[in-house]
């Protein structure tokens, strides 16, 4: 049973994140040419996720004072990470989503590796949800590096890349059951914090133009309408 969630998540994962990266190559060519729109989607598609998703659950999960708090703190220390690190140049904004998005999905994982434990049926469905969830991820994050020059390839392999962890996520969690509860709130919350950072800080102040605006826009009716 353990070993068949765990392949579920890896599917779901990848495939999800995966399906996104490719759809973000096929614009490759005009990346380029309509940077300040792609910027501004992939912008508006990653605040989306945190405000409609990430935030919520974290708030279910330990609460709106923990939560708002810990999505400080991951803010904060995605900063100290970017300055000490030296994460810059071309694709620092796509680093800093990778990591951010894989610290996102690990608690999926844990929440569908719970979830299939107690009630197949409703774990199958949440897996399905969070599969169709992870293709803007996957969109976002492999935009993030190709607006910034990167191969089709890369973007690509970096979005599937984002999505293993939801397999070690389902693994961890029908081994382990409901104990990890409050540290799906915890992740999601630094998780939240360290998206919210990448947006404001390297995406937005790169797009200077009203397509901006209307990447944002389309962005939003992407994750309302998928996720």
């Amino acid at each position: 049973m353990i070993l068949k969630i765990t392949l579920i998540g890896l599917i779901v994962g990848v495939i999800g994140t995966g399906l996104g990266g490719i759809l973000a190559v096929l614009f490759n060519e005009k990346a380029s040419k309509y940077m300040s729109f792609f910027m501004g989607l992939s912008g508006g598609i990653m605040l989306s996720l945190v405000m409609f998703d990430l935030i919520e659950e974290a708030i279910e999960g330990i609460g709106i004072v923990y939560a708002v708090i810990l999505i400080f703190l991951g803010a904060l220390a995605t900063k100290i990470l970017k300055e000490k690190v030296k994460i810059n140049g071309e694709n620092a904004s796509g680093y800093l989503m990778l990591t951010s998005i894989i610290m996102h999905n690990l608690p999926e994982g844990l929440a569908i590796g719970t979830t299939f434990l107690a009630e197949p049926k409703r774990g199958i469905a949440m897996a399905a949800a969070i599969g169709m969830h992870n293709l803007p991820e996957g969109l976002a994050l492999a935009l993030g590096f190709i607006c910034n020059k990167a191969s089709g390839k890369r973007a690509v392999i970096m979005s599937m890349i984002a999505g293993l962890p939801i397999a070690i996520g389902c693994f961890i969690g029908s081994s382990f059951g409901e104990i990890f509860s409050i540290i799906t709130g915890v992740l999601l919350s630094i998780a939240a914090g360290m998206m919210m950072y990448v947006v404001m800080d390297e995406m937005i102040p790169e797009s200077k133009s009203l397509y901006t605006i209307i990447g944002v826009m389309l962005g939003i009716v992407i994750v309302k309408s998928i996720a």
